[in-house]
């Protein structure tokens, strides 16, 4: 193994340099202290914190260079403070949930502590440059979930690097020099996510350097049940790469407690990474956790008394003091300077967030309790309004909610009088309402200008020597003019390369860009979306394939906890617009033919959802995304690869709007309403219906994500007054969902005439062969049975029941 130097600093580091860091390590010690109490106060509502790792941390931050990025977790705040990423009032701001980007710029308050991420967008959603600064991405909780989105960190720089093309792309690169850092627990590392990003970068030769943070423990349970051997070091040791060879990694092992070597282990990882874009894991071992896993109890409840006393004896402070004083760098009497120095200033930080973050929320306390206190003035309630207005001043933890609950309570105790007050109090929620909705709900979608919603929409065009292709034709020249005219433009899944996938819609096309704008992977879905995720926060624009529908559950997690809430949890400072392709919808066979599409839509807000009916509707999407900042998951039909459709002549610009359907035929009896490969089943449903007197309209919504923004289909129920909604998903998904949608939230069951119905597949999978198809989806002659059922009970002489 490496990492057995000699206890000498590599890195040229002066006293100066030393004591800093033990300076930095020690005020982050001071403002976890101080962050448990302020929890257990009750000031904040959780802590979780980052103490026995600040010495491995400071030196980490020794190595890492302006255009590195991190993707860690909650224990990382001392790299944050090192590298200057985050200051000590920050983190206290981040503490109290202040829900301002000025005041805690990783999430303005969205995420609980420890939760880190830089600004990476202006106030407009525009890139700023990331080759100048230290950048860390956005934080996420689940454990083992900042590892897929290291895969395209990491791997962005070897692409930077090897790819010509993107060499003028200097905001984001240079010659891709930069490492990406990911750091774990040693718990964590049991999780699937841990090995599959580790093995997916091993395969891709790209420069990580790895830190897991082994304190023995996860949560209470101890390493001999988490990982074979108890030792990560012999589980990992099968990734060593032999001498001279690229392929592998280079593992350490190093004490968290030695500063020397840990100092000495990263800066020879990081050097062999960014030169040679070697990958490395640093296994940090002998870390202590000194007030346990977190503020929700105590770790004397699991750890033995030997256990606790060695964790005393071997803390890293402790142990870089003893070294430093060893050394001669500096006295006793200065390191205890330091250490009162780094008191005061975590102190001083942690006051300074209090004062900020409750400053503006108690001028609104204050200022509802003195319209209060107008409103009782003239109020039969007066005692009762002036008692809440009092409570409102004597606030010493406040929270905005307590100024709307206060004023709800004094309408409701007013709401027989008629006194000018209440109008203010009414006007003064309203304006409440929409600053809430910016300070906690903003930025769920892009607000830039390059929204998905702002793109212009460009028909397809046709002529008369337009050529009637194969729906996988159609795919096939689209992302060709895709590739040829965006460099950043890289697409990746199983079978995508070398074949041109299972359905040949990116035949030939590694042929013609090369293998790492074309490429194939493993058979690692929750790694195929983070390399997206990452490649996309480096500047790049990802088509990440999964292969079939029913496989993106094993990325949906991802899918959910990192890329559909990026911009959200940081309110617009980062986005990763990454195009998710897939097929699905109807075929044959259990794990095939799936349409889990509600079980999806509500775990990926956040993220477009695109369902369209045919490959030429497919492409148009697929323009729309390419022009906007935003991440879209794209359904095609599976069973429409080898259907014919003519070429649209401007194929390389046409798109399709979001949020808008399209009525596939007029109708004036029902309005049916459904998308994807159901379209053309109600088609020639509507068709049958036409012969007994029935005129069915049938509108395709195109985009599930977002859902007929204007209303087209309430405008169709005005004209029928009755309707169903069609999928192929489970009972009560997706088409519960549109017709909530419809009827609820448009208003639409003002127009209904009759009971609105909805018609889904069975609650199980579709069983293999034609006809466990048949009877397990909805077909034409159920969808004329619902249909004529529903006229029956609206007029039953007109439409007497005659097939059965």
């Amino acid at each position: 193994m490496i990492g057995e130097q000699e206890n000498t600093i590599l890195h040229n580091l002066t006293a100066k340099d030393i004591i800093r860091d033990y300076q930095v390590a020690f005020a982050s010690r001071q403002a976890s202290l101080i962050g448990r109490r302020e929890v257990l106060s009750g000031k904040a509502k959780f802590g979780i914190f980052g103490d026995g790792k600040e010495v491995a941390q400071v030196a980490l931050a020794r190595s890492f260079q302006h255009g590195d990025t991190r993707s860690g977790y909650y224990r990382d705040q001392t790299i944050m403070f090192a590298l200057g990423m985050m200051t000590i009032e920050q983190f206290f701001a981040q503490l109290y949930a202040h829900p301002d980007v000025n005041a805690e710029p990783a999430s303005a308050g969205r995420s609980m502590n420890g939760h880190y991420g830089t600004r990476q967008l202006d106030d407009n959603g525009q890139w700023l440059s990331q080759t100048d600064t230290y950048n860390t991405s956005a934080d996420v909780s689940p454990t083992g979930s900042q590892m897929p989105r290291l895969v395209g960190l990491a791997y962005a720089s070897r692409l930077y690097r090897d790819l010509p093309d993107l060499h003028q792309y200097t905001n984001f690169s240079k010659n891709g020099n930069e490492v990406a850092f990911g750091t774990i627990g040693n718990a964590s590392c049991a999780e699937g996510m841990f090995w599959e990003a580790v093995n997916a970068v091993g395969v891709l030769g790209a420069p990580l350097v790895l830190s897991i943070w082994d304190d023995g423990y996860g949560i209470s349970v101890p390493n001999k049940y988490q990982i074979t051997k108890e030792d990560l070091t012999a589980l990992l040791s099968g990734f060593q790469r032999e001498a001279g060879s690229q392929a592998g990694y280079d593992l350490y092992t190093v004490k968290g407690w030695d500063y020397a070597q840990l100092v000495n282990a990263y800066q020879e990882a990081t050097t062999i990474a960014r030169d040679e874009h070697v990958p490395s894991i640093i296994h940090v071992i002998e870390v202590t956790q000194p007030q346990g896993h977190s503020t929700s109890g105590s770790h004397e409840r699991y750890k033995t008394a030997e256990r606790l006393a060695w964790e005393e004896e071997y803390d890293c402070l402790l142990k870089m003091r003893e070294w430093i004083l060893a050394e001669g760098i500096a006295t006793a009497e200065e390191l205890d300077q330091v250490e009162a120095e780094a008191k005061a200033e975590a102190e001083n930080a942690r006051e300074q967030a209090w004062e900020k973050h409750t400053a503006t929320i108690m001028a609104e306390l204050n200022h509802v309790a003195d319209m209060l206190d107008t409103l009782a003035a003239s109020s039969q309630h007066g005692d009762k309004i002036s008692a809440s207005a009092a409570k409102l001043r004597r606030s010493k933890v406040p929270y905005r909610k307590d100024s709307l609950i206060a004023i709800r309570d004094a309408l409701i105790l007013t709401r027989d009088e008629n006194l000018p007050t209440q109008e203010t109090l009414r006007q003064w929620q309203k304006e409440q309402e929409a600053l809430n909705y910016d300070r906690y709900s903003s930025h769920l979608y892009s607000q830039s200008d390059q929204s998905a919603r702002n793109v212009p929409v460009v028909p397809p065009s046709y002529s008369n020597s337009s050529p009637t292709v194969n729906g996988s034709e159609i795919m096939n020249t689209l992302f060709d003019t895709i590739l040829a005219r965006d460099p950043r433009v890289i697409a990746f899944g199983e079978d995508v390369g070398h074949l041109g996938d299972v359905n040949q819609g990116f035949v030939g096309l590694q042929e013609k860009y090369g293998e790492l704008r074309v490429s194939d992977t493993g058979i690692r879905e929750t790694t195929i979306l983070g390399q997206a995720i990452g490649l996309a926060m480096r500047g790049l624009r990802p088509i990440a394939e999964i292969q079939y529908l029913d496989y993106i559950l094993y990325a949906l997690q991802i899918m959910s906890d990192d890329l559909a809430t990026l911009q959200w949890r940081t309110k617009g400072g980062q986005k990763a617009p990454v195009i998710i392709r897939t097929r699905g919808h109807r075929l044959e066979g259990i794990w095939h033919s799936g349409s889990p599409i509600a079980g999806i839509m509500n775990l990926i807000q956040g993220i477009y959802l695109l369902v369209p009916r045919n490959m030429t509707q497919a492409a148009g999407f697929y323009n729309t995304l390419f022009q906007s900042d935003e991440p879209g998951l794209i359904i095609e039909v599976l069973n429409s690869y080898r259907l014919k459709e003519k070429l649209p002549d401007n194929i390389d610009t046409m798109t399709i709007p979001l949020g808008t359907p399209e009525i596939l035929r007029q109708g004036s009896d029902i309005t049916v309403v459904t998308y994807g490969a159901c379209c053309p089943i109600a088609l020639n449903a509507a068709a049958k219906l036409s012969e007994v007197g029935i005129e069915a309209e049938v509108i395709d919504v195109q985009s599930l994500i977002p859902f007929d923004t204007n209303h087209m289909i309430v405008d169709s129920l005005k004209k029928t007054s009755n309707i169903l909604f069609l999928d192929e998903d489970v009972p009560g998904g997706t088409t519960a969902f549109m017709l909530q949608k419809v009827l609820e939230e448009q208003g639409g069951y003002w127009w209904l005439d009759g009971e609105p119905r909805t018609l889904s597949a069975k609650p199980h999978r579709p069983p293999y062969g034609s006809d466990g198809n048949y009877f397990s989806k909805p077909n034409v002659e159920e969808i004329f049975d619902v249909i004529y059922e529903m006229m029956h009970e609206i007029d039953p002489q007109a439409y007497p029941i005659f097939y059965k």
